[in-house]
């Protein structure tokens, strides 16, 4: 008479995936709690120099409020600026740091033919895993993302919320990158079933989605476009700057050069676009649009990283030995 295997409940799995991978997932805690930690109270330091200068409550489009801000940057500023390439890398690599070991350190270490030996099976097994641990990243990052929002809010007076940096690091996209990367790293240790290649090839896609991105997230929605008779670009509603072109008094469009042929200084070219008929045509994304950009940019990373996972549970089930 043979023996009936009974696989456990998924609550089982869950809490089995716990047990194993607690070390992962409170080193994780560890880390960002620390860096949370830093980054409230560095935070708290740029925020309080922003206020003495008197940049926060001054009318931005007021060239005494801009000299303020300059004057933010040469001072307390300057210590944001220097630490802001460090959190965007920094971002999206807990990803691949989390996900790299899950399946591949398993592998190098022969564990995985204990665990599918315990009646759940490779596949419930390895659902089980990535999604404990994937769900506990994955609110991390958005904790992480809503507190990187406030802490980077200076540097947005100049550059807009649009600006690369601040955009990928708005909860929503932080979200979706380190889900992305932490499903691409996953995968890479399912298939490759090496620790540090997995990590690897984490890191590069962390450090390449949101270029990826950007290549083409202007025209998530239709530009609009506007006639303004200025030659200042800055624009304080909040809009994204795509391009500007001109037309001539006739409304033909002209080559940016040639217009610029028109006259020999600033002055010059203002008059042309304010008296002389000229016309300066703004492309844009309006301010209005941050919010579904991010959900939008949020929604397709969050899917590549969920069928990153998928792939790599197929691969455990079908194609693992």
């Amino acid at each position: 008479m043979s023996a009936t295997t009974i696989a456990p409940p998924r609550s089982a799995v869950l809490r089995a995936a716990g047990l194993r991978h607690r070390t992962t997932l409170l080193t994780l805690l560890t880390v960002m709690g620390v860096l949370a930690l830093v980054l409230l109270l560095h935070g708290w330091y740029v925020h309080d120099g922003l206020h003495r200068v008197g940049a926060d409550s001054c009318d931005p489009a007021a060239d005494a409020c801009l000299d303020r801000y300059k004057t933010f940057l040469h001072g307390d500023g300057a210590s944001m600026l220097a630490a802001e390439p460090v959190v965007y890398v920094l971002g999206g690599a807990f990803g691949a740091f989390v996900g790299g070991p899950l399946l591949a350190r398993e592998f190098e270490h022969g564990t995985v033919r204990f665990a599918w030996t315990q009646g759940a099976g490779r596949a419930r097994w390895t659902v089980g895993t990535v999604t404990l641990v994937g769900g506990v990243l994955a609110l991390v990052a958005a904790l992480f993302g809503l507190l990187l929002r406030w802490w980077s809010a200076p540097l947005t007076l100049a550059d807009g919320q649009f600006s690369p940096e601040h955009f990928v690091e708005t909860w929503p996209v932080m979200t979706g990158r380190v889900v992305a990367t932490f499903g691409a790293a996953v995968l890479a240790g399912a298939v490759l079933r090496r620790t540090l290649v997995a990590v690897g090839f984490g890191l590069v896609v962390s450090v390449a989605l949101p270029f990826v991105a950007g290549s083409f997230r202007f025209h998530y929605r239709q530009p609009l476009e506007e006639p303004v008779h200025a030659m200042r670009t800055l624009a304080l509603d909040g809009r994204w700057l795509g391009e500007v072109w001109y037309s001539d008094p006739a409304g033909n469009r002209i080559p940016t050069d040639e217009f610029y042929r028109h006259g020999n200084d600033f002055a010059q070219l203002q008059a042309l676009v304010r008296d002389g008929g000229y016309t300066a045509h703004q492309v844009y994304q309006p301010a209005d649009r941050f919010w579904p950009f991010q959900l939008i940019e949020a929604g397709w990373m969050l899917a590549l990283g969920i069928a990153a996972c998928a792939a790599a549970v197929w691969w455990v089930r079908r194609r693992a030995v």
